[in-house]
This record gives C-alpha cells, structure tokens and sequence, in this order.
C-alpha cells in the first residue's frame, strides 16, 4: 500500500557544555506543510525541457507576492542557478532554513511565516543559531528517510520559549526586472507546544521526510 509523504517532528534539549538529555519530545506526525510548499513544487512542475514555466505567484515570508517561474529562463540568468529550494543555512543566519518562534497561534494552510521568530542572537529572548546537519536519504525499516536538524542554543541569560517551528527555504523566482533574485519562502510551520530552553541549554529541532512503499 502506498503511502504518501510524510513528515515528522521533534526537539531535544540538552546541557550546552556537557551534552547530559535534559528533555526528548515524542517524534510525531507534522500536519504542517502550508501551501507554499505545493505551490513551489508546481512551478518546477508546469515547464517543459528548454522552456519557460508557467508563472506561479507565491506569498514570501515579507507577505509579497511573488511570481515564480522555472525552466529556461535560468540559461540568461547571470548567475549559476544554485539557490533552489535551499534549506541549508549557515550558523548565524535566521533568514531561512529551520527557524523558531514564540507564538502559538493555531496553524493555517495560508501561513506565510512564523507569527513570532526568535532572532539569532545572546540577548535577552534570542537564541544563537547554528548550522544544519543531515542524516542522508536512507531505508529505515519499511521505510524510506532523511532527516534535517539544526541545534539553538541559549546564552541569553534566562529562559527562552519556543512555540513554533518552522522551515524556510530560499529560491530564485524568474528573470526579469524585479524577479532577478531570491526569495524566502515558509513551506513548514509547526506548533512544538511549550518548550522552555534555560540559559547554557540547547533545543536541536529535528524534521524527517518519510515515504513508504
């Protein structure tokens, strides 16, 4: 029976300096990809081989509308088109990739964002963001997975909560005037429930894409 894809959540939280488990959530089901996630995947969709796509406007995480557009349009482009469904961010950077936040207002289909990101920082409410890491595409059982994580960590001083969870990705749209770059986009966001992460600790968010044949 298929099954189609799914994906799964968790937090860890642990002391900083020592690594000792301080808590583990469950990993459970998300029920959280918003519709930008679709509407992306339609746009790498709807083109043919040395052809431009079909326009798909997307909301970006600023709430702009933006119109998305794939295939040969890359080949004028003036840079290589490597910014594509780009996850990956790099420690420090809270514009994209898996993020955090503070409020735990019920998921929407149309979420364009989180309703409160925790900014990347030590003062008071932040959190330091580190880099990513993956576990490859791999058969776990019955199953087929890979996983993202990226670990925050907490010197802030005092306690900082986390309602929220989200991943954002970073993608060039189409060439044209306005259209000749990247924007962010939010595909995921998901409530954690109250995850109180103390001064010295650190919350690694996981997320695995599952698929089952």
């Amino acid at each position: 029976m298929y099954t189609p894809l799914k994906l799964y959540f968790q937090i860890t939280v642990t002391d900083t300096k020592t690594g000792k488990l301080i808590r583990r959530t469950r990993k459970r089901l998300c029920r959280s990809f918003v519709k930008q996630y679709l509407q992306l995947q339609e746009a790498f969709f709807r083109h043919a081989i040395g052809a431009d796509g079909d326009i798909v406007n997307i909301i970006d995480t600023s709430n702009t509308s933006r119109a998305a557009q794939m295939g040969s349009i890359f080949t004028a482009m003036s840079h290589t088109p490597k910014y594509i469904l780009a996850v990956d961010a790099i420690e420090d950077d809270d514009t994209y990739g898996i993020v955090v936040g503070s409020d735990n207002t019920a998921v929407d289909n149309l979420d364009y964002k989180l309703n409160t990101q925790i900014a990347d920082g030590q003062a008071a409410g932040e959190l330091d963001y580190s880099s990513h890491t993956w576990v490859t595409s791999a058969e776990v059982g019955a199953n087929i997975d890979f996983k993202v994580q990226r670990p925050f960590i907490n010197n802030s001083g005092g306690n900082v909560t986390i309602e929220e969870a989200g991943i954002y990705t970073y993608t060039w749209c189409r060439k044209g005037d306005a259209y000749d770059t990247g924007y962010i986009f939010c595909i995921v966001r998901e409530l954690t429930g109250t995850i109180t992460v103390a001064d010295g600790q650190t919350a690694t968010i996981s997320f695995t894409f599952r698929t089952t044949v």
